[in-house]
């Protein structure tokens, strides 16, 4: 809904509670989807230098992958993932919390 002059977006994203099966796609330079991928998981946390996500990534197919986000990697107001892997193009995605 618009109130005065801004919109208001509703999120499932809860601060410091952990998100299961979080989608993400990878492509490559032409922005064709990578299967196969060995990825990494990294996220700053309210613009913190980028560290480790805690758990893996697994790969769902058609060049779709998932992570579980602990409550530890989403314990902050505004959180940024970056996902890398040598072949693809570095996915960025920021995620504004809800407290």
């Amino acid at each position: 809904y618009i109130l005065g002059n801004r919109i208001a977006i509703q999120s499932n994203t809860v601060t410091n509670v952990g998100l299961n099966d979080f989608e993400f796609a990878m492509v490559d330079s032409a922005g064709i989807p990578r299967t196969g991928l060995s990825i990494t998981p990294q996220r700053s946390i309210d613009g913190a230098a980028f560290g480790a996500c805690s758990n893996a990534v697994a790969e769902v197919g058609s060049g779709i992958y998932k992570i579980d986000l602990s409550s530890g990697d989403l314990n902050g107001s505004v959180i940024t993932l970056r996902f890398t892997a040598t072949g693809a193009q570095d996915r960025l995605i920021t995620v504004v919390m809800v407290p």
